[in-house]
């Protein structure tokens, strides 16, 4: 896949957006502290995935890109509570990838402090009906790491039911790992 212009066809997130108790909005350079401590609170799952800690400061300047893709169609966006103003996570996302029609979530991160109390399903549902609103998606579709059983539970619950891939090593064990790409479409 080389690197292509924006499609006609392909609409961008608005820079900020709002669920009854969240706003999301694109990132700034100031908050990258506060998602670096977001990030490191979420450690407890590189045994499933395998992931190294990364750096937010090199995913806002770089963009977190699939294969031959351009920061145009990237967006890191901060998660707050309306009520207090704190940071309850963030998402990275792609638009467009692997295909015009197709929204990407890279990573969803809630802290543990705020989990289990549907900030995750909102944002989620959230974004459905922002996607809806600037039309152009399909689907939208994540990768999921298949040793990360709470991550699993809680996006197929949300609709991401249809498995269009797994990737990863073929054998099981401690220091192997598999990942399931979900897909959900826009109209659920």
């Amino acid at each position: 896949m080389e690197k292509r212009n924006k499609p006609a066809a392909l609409r961008l997130l608005p820079a900020r957006w709002e669920t009854a108790r969240l706003t999301v909005e694109d990132s700034r350079q100031e908050e990258i502290p506060e998602l670096q401590t977001a990030l490191d609170s979420c450690d407890y799952i590189k045994p499933w995935t395998g992931d190294e800690e990364g750096s937010m400061q090199n995913v806002l300047d770089g963009g977190d890109l699939p294969p031959n893709g351009s920061k145009e169609f990237f967006r890191l966006q901060s998660v707050r509570a309306k009520a207090t103003g704190q940071l309850v996570g963030f998402l990275d996302l792609y638009h467009g990838y692997p295909t015009a029609e197709v929204f990407w979530v890279g990573l969803l991160v809630i802290q543990p402090q705020f989990q289990k109390s549907g900030y995750g399903r909102e944002v989620i549902c959230g974004l459905k009906e922002t996607l809806a609103e600037v039309g152009g998606y399909r689907v939208i579709r994540l990768g999921v790491a298949l040793k990360n059983w709470p991550a699993l539970r809680f996006w197929t619950r949300l609709g991401f039911d249809r498995i269009i891939a797994i990737k990863g090593d073929e054998v099981h064990s401690e220091n192997t790992f598999a990942f399931v790409t979900l897909e959900c479409p826009l109209d659920r």
